[in-house]
């Protein structure tokens, strides 16, 4: 699969190092500018699922929303 990734150099190198854990990254393009007078790029990323299921643990805190479940703590 092939995912290009838009952004400054530094945005997009934040984000291969950020997807690096959940995809196996085949092959990674140089940094090309886009036209025009900007700093803004694009680096095509050649990913596959990984070969091995992975266990990815995310935090989340909701705040739209304050609401009690049955005797659990307050959610937010």
């Amino acid at each position: 699969m092939k995912i290009r990734l838009m952004g400054t150099e530094t945005e997009i190198a934040a984000t291969i190092a950020a997807i690096t854990p959940v995809l196996d990254i085949q092959e990674i393009s140089d940094f090309y500018l886009n036209r025009g007078a900007t700093i803004l790029g694009r680096v095509y990323v050649t990913v596959a699922p990984p070969a091995a299921a992975r266990t990815i643990h995310a935090d989340a805190e909701r705040v739209d929303n304050t609401r009690t479940l049955r005797g659990r703590k307050e959610i937010r």
